[in-house]
Formats: structure tokens, sequence, C-alpha cells
């Protein structure tokens, strides 16, 4: 049985042949900086209201109001739903 343990840890383990990792560094003022898709998404976003004159502060308030109350509404339904399974057990 030990036999067997040892042939297949030789089948897992990494070939010698496999390309060596780079080196970690820390970055430094030459390096680039890495733009994520999320993070380009947004500063377009955030341009074009910008460029909007009809936007105003008080309607992204008021977004912003809607939006959470609509996330709330659907984690006090989800919480609802749960306690009505608890309460059947």
């Amino acid at each position: 049985m030990l036999q067997r343990k040892f042939d297949y840890l030789d089948a897992i383990a990494p070939a010698a042949e496999a390309p060596k990792r780079p080196d970690l560094r820390i970055a430094n003022d030459h390096d680039a900086a890495v733009a994520s898709g999320a993070r380009t998404l947004q500063s377009e976003l955030g341009r074009v209201f910008a460029q909007e004159s009809t936007w105003s502060v008080r309607r992204t308030v008021a977004i912003g109001v809607v939006f959470h109350l609509g996330v709330f509404c659907a984690l006090g339904l989800a919480a609802g739903g749960a306690l009505t399974q608890f309460a059947h057990h």
C-alpha cells in the first residue's frame, strides 16, 4: 500500500522541465500601473456623467437611495424566506 502511495505522489509531482517562476519584486516609480477593466469602465462612466450638464448631485443621491432600497428589500425578502424555512423545521 505504501508503494502505491509513492507512485501516486510521483505522478503528481511537478515536471523537472517546468518553466522557472519569475522572481517577485516590489514595484517602484518606474513601473507602469495596471488598469483593470473595472477601473477603465468606472473612469469612462465618470467622464460621461461629467459631460452631461443636466446631471446633478441630487439625481445621483436619488439613484443611490433607490438602488439601496432595492437591495435592502431583496435582502428582507430573502431573510423572510429563510425564517419561514427555519420555522417549518
